[in-house]
């Protein structure tokens, strides 16, 4: 129901924050109201173990009073241990262990009843439902009504006492689960009942302060730039259990607003560096940068080659910046730092499809050694980009290297690793050929766009970055939708949590990218990059061609010559 209202609200003109926003929403309200600890947090025997755990904890804090407070006047206070000066350490060190494992369900069990008492007090927020609701009792009813069938007995007269004793030990055990259940609910209707009172005086006094505090003092946190309040009815995506029906409003009010508060908590931490870098991308040109960088007039190295990876593409071209010599620190720190931000949603993208993962452990890599000891494998880039060679020098020398650790792996492991899919060559080796194949793009550019000069050539990477990072970056829509539904109930919340706050901090970078013009390609296409490519090439072949190929008559009209 959610997907097919989120696919009706992208015809209907929405901004697309707004619909992806809307749409989390709904997908967080299913997750949290579904959540294993949620369930049990809100059904009747966690309750009741709540309260029998603070039971058992001030009976433990009564005894404690007696044995300090009034040592003399009990009979079992009088007298010498046999522990000695030992009893006051056992005692200290029970008295923790309780405190600490009745925390958690204390807190369960104030949250339950503070969940079941909304109206404080009053005659109906202490209404109990005692009906057995199915789902205690549906597992041990279906185990009744199956046949025998796993008993290797064919005795028509033993199988039926079995038969009879099977149900009579059901019945007893559907007895004593109804029992349970009961004496539950008997437990919380009383928690309800006196917490009910105490927090109805809470409210009263409360009240009473808020009439003599001035309103100027009351603060507005959510601050110019806050969301607008969504007063959409997520109540048919809360999904609740038999006898709940009571809390939907109530568990749609407390989680309505959770999306809100982690879109703002992440809005404040946009990536500013990535921003400015995609400025730079050229989709009227269809991102144009995903072919510049690698050309596909660069023989292979190998009889297959290997697909192309965002992550590994963009750590090599950044690799190839900090490179080229004569550039100021502050513009390769800029680039690295946009890269580095936009390598966390980058990695995201591919691990939503799970392909390429040696390609994306090469990038890891090679980004790991680029960031912080500033080499690509074994070459130093620093010591390379002082060295006082030419932009054309630096990149032999890149290329060279790459071709050298390629051929000496190919030549030690020719009938090895080699043999199969180029997708799971070595990382090495993937980083090697990723590294010549773009190297030697750019040598083959070199005189046609003038990258002689060290500014040239590093403006020219820093765009073709900025194309791969938009370009990948146009499946964030995606991936959000995906990590929403997609994940196991266990891990839902969680996931649905990170996918409100990736949205949160990429708000800008989506509106940037929504606003530019976008191929003609499948959700499934557009998250790969040979893809993009291919569809490229293909629109660059048929500008190419002359307009007489393209034409035919009308009708067509087909002959068969026969000799």
């Amino acid at each position: 129901m959610a997907q097919k209202e989120c696919s009706m609200a992208k015809e209907s003109g929405q901004p697309l924050v707004d619909k992806l926003r809307e749409a989390l929403m709904k997908y967080w309200m299913m997750a949290h109201t579904c959540s294993p600890q949620f369930v049990m947090g809100r059904s009747v025997t966690c309750t009741a173990s709540g309260a029998l755990c603070l039971l058992s904890a001030a009976t433990l804090a009564e005894a404690m009073v007696r044995f300090y407070v009034m040592r003399g006047s009990f009979e079992f206070c009088k007298g010498d241990s046999d522990y000695k000066w030992s009893i006051n350490l056992v005692l200290l060190t029970q008295a923790v262990a309780v405190g600490m494992g009745t925390i958690a369900p204390a807190m369960r069990w104030f949250l339950a009843i503070n969940f079941r008492c909304p109206t404080r007090g009053r005659k109906k927020g202490c209404d109990s439902n005692y009906k057995l609701e199915e789902y205690w009792i549906k597992a041990l009813v279906e185990m009744k009504e199956c046949p025998l069938s796993y008993i290797p007995i064919h005795h028509p007269q033993c199988r039926r006492i079995l038969h009879d004793a099977k149900i009579k030990l059901l019945n007893l055990c559907i007895g004593i689960q109804a029992g349970i259940v009961f004496m539950s609910k008997v437990i919380r209707f009383i928690s309800v009942y006196f917490m009910g009172t105490i927090l109805l005086c809470y409210d009263h006094g409360r009240d009473w302060l808020m009439k003599f505090t001035p309103n100027n003092s009351i603060r507005n946190d959510s601050g110019p730039e806050s969301p607008p309040n969504y007063k959409q009815d997520l109540s048919r995506f809360v999904l609740h259990l038999e006898g709940e029906d009571a809390l939907v409003d109530l568990m749609m009010k407390e989680n309505r607003d959770a999306t809100d508060y982690w879109w703002r908590k992440a809005k404040k931490r946009q990536p500013k560096h990535l921003m400015e870098l995609l400025e730079l991308s050229r989709p009227s040109e269809g991102f144009k940068g995903l072919t510049e960088f690698d050309s596909f007039k660069v023989p292979p190295l190998d009889t297959e080659e290997a697909p192309n990876c965002w992550s590994l593409s963009l750590v090599t071209l950044t690799s190839i910046a900090f490179a080229v010599p004569n550039i100021d620190g502050y513009s390769v720190k800029h680039l690295i730092t946009g890269v580095n931000e936009g390598l966390v949603y980058v990695r995201s993208i591919e691990h939503m499809h799970g392909k390429l993962v040696n390609n994306g452990k090469a990038a890891d890599i090679v980004w790991l050694s680029v960031e912080l000891y500033h080499r690509w494998l074994n070459v130093d880039l620093r010591k390379l980009s002082l060295q006082g060679k030419s932009t054309k020098e630096i990149l032999e020398v890149l290329s060279d290297s790459a071709k050298n650790i390629f051929m000496e792996f190919k030549k030690n492991n020719a009938n090895l690793c080699l043999m199969d899919s180029p997708s799971k060559w070595p990382i090495k080796v993937l980083a090697a050929n990723s590294m010549y194949r773009i190297s030697q793009s750019l040598l083959l550019d070199y005189k046609d766009k003038n990258y002689e000069t060290s500014e040239r050539l590093f403006e020219a990477i820093r765009v073709m970055v900025s194309d791969i990072l938009a370009a990948c970056l146009t499946n964030l829509q995606c991936f959000i939708s995906i990590k929403c539904s997609t994940s196991a109930i266990e891990e839902r919340e969680e996931s649905v949590r990170h996918a409100a706050h990736v949205m949160g901090k990429t708000e800008k970078v989506l509106k940037l990218l929504h606003q530019k013009s976008l191929p003609g390609l499948t959700p499934d296409q557009m998250a790969v990059m040979d893809e993009w490519r291919s569809l490229y090439k293909l629109n660059s072949s048929l500008c190419d061609t002359p307009h007489s190929e393209l034409s035919s008559p009308t009708p067509r009209e087909v002959y068969l010559i026969i000799d």
